[in-house]
């Protein structure tokens, strides 16, 4: 029946993923069904990373389901971690005379048979003379773990003030003999996890980390496509230079194109080529401009593919006018930068005032540790977290959105 009760929740978890997988796995792109691996590997495509979409599926699977699972045992493992603090606490208590302190500390743990938690509410009963109570806590704690030599040392105490002497000398030798064994920490704390506990949190965990990493690539793709577009605004200036020497050389404007496809690095080189090769596939040159503006969206670009349409149409000094458009980009680029030394301040105080509730909680833990944990060892306060989560991100976009200028 225990065993029903701990492989039903990773079951039922598991059954989750495969069915969320299966239903939103499809989606709408351009009027066509495509599934979700297949929008992964042509938005990968788009900026020249050719990844097997077998690879792109099992990926999306396996996130998802260790996301799932990790959302399940990390309640248990973020458990023994806060049992671990509160030990160390009550030992600490115990080493300073707060014993009734120690023992309160302790008895909310005395079911899970720990001989550290058993030899520790031992010495805090001893300290406050509960003799009785202190050797039925010291004899289940050498029962659990009989070659830790303390728990005898305590013994031989307890039985010297209540004046058993051959009692005392027999636990004293075999705390002796215990000294020659070396105990690993888990026998000493044996704190186990048991997967029925905090089921709900567990569950709610999981679902959260599980839609997490599914949705995890789209992130990923977004971060891709902004670093090209970004590194793309850097290199436009000087493509466009290279662009305007070409054209003084005698070259045509195609054939200026070609030249930057050659010369620069990408990704300037990778879009100018998808526009060559959409021109020679029968597009026209200004439809293949207008194409590459909506891969890279900056202002930028835009104000580079308007140009250049422009001067298609009505002629003028190709060379001169394109050292025009390199020089604006540049002064533009130029003021940008002086804007944000200048807002880096604003910045800086957003990022801190997101940081602030984490500090706070870190306080807050380290002074109230028993109210405190609540936070991350119930249902409540994993929601409370995540709620407090999202509106600090809500938070600092609108003021980074408020420091931002826009030229």
């Amino acid at each position: 029946m225990d065993q029903k009760i701990i492989l039903l929740p990773t079951l039922l978890l598991l059954i989750w993923t495969g069915i969320y997988f299966l239903l939103r796995g499809r989606m709408l792109s351009d009027g066509q069904q495509t599934t979700y691996a297949h929008w992964i590997h042509a938005s990968l495509a788009d900026i020249f990373y050719n990844i097997d979409k077998k690879l792109i599926f099992n990926v999306i699977i396996s996130a998802a389901i260790i996301g799932a699972l990790l959302g399940f045992f990390v309640p248990g493992k973020v458990s023994q971690a806060d049992k671990k603090i509160t030990i160390t606490k009550a030992i600490e208590l115990n080493q300073q005379g707060e014993y009734s302190q120690a023992a309160l500390l302790l008895e909310e743990m005395n079911n899970i048979n720990s001989p550290l938690v058993n030899n520790e509410l031992g010495v805090a009963y001893l300290g406050m003379k509960n003799y009785d109570q202190a050797e039925r806590e010291l004899r289940k704690a050498a029962k659990a773990l009989p070659h830790y030599g303390k728990i005898h040392q305590n013994l031989a105490v307890l039985y010297t003030i209540m004046e058993r002497y051959t009692e005392a000398a027999f636990e004293e030798a075999r705390a002796r003999e215990a000294g020659n064994f070396n105990i690993s920490e888990s026998r000493l704390y044996n704190l186990p996890d048991n997967l029925t506990d905090q089921l709900g949190t567990r569950i709610f965990l999981a679902v959260l980390l599980a839609l997490g990493a599914y949705n995890l690539p789209r992130l990923i793709i977004a971060f891709l496509r902004r670093r090209r577009r970004n590194k793309f605004e850097e290199q436009l200036a000087d493509g466009l230079v290279m662009i305007s020497n070409g054209l003084r050389a005698g070259l045509s404007l195609v054939q200026a194109f070609e030249m930057v496809v050659k010369e620069a690095k990408p990704p300037i080189s990778q879009e100018f080529e998808m526009v060559l090769s959409e021109h020679r596939l029968g597009s026209s040159l200004g439809d293949a401009l207008n194409h590459l503006a909506e891969r890279m969206p900056g202002t930028d670009t835009k104000i580079m593919v308007n140009a250049t349409l422009i001067l298609l149409e009505s002629g003028g000094n190709l060379p001169e006018r394109f050292d025009t458009l390199a020089q604006t980009i540049q002064e533009r680029r130029r003021i940008l930068l002086k804007i944000k030394s200048m807002t880096a301040e604003g910045e800086t105080q957003a990022w801190m005032l997101t940081m602030l509730p984490l500090v706070m909680a870190l306080i807050l833990n380290t002074m109230n540790h028993e109210v405190f944990s609540l936070m991350y060892t119930t249902v409540m306060g994993w929601m409370l977290i995540a709620l407090i989560f999202l509106m600090e991100m809500v938070g600092l976009f609108l003021m980074l959105k408020t420091v931002k200028v826009k030229i």
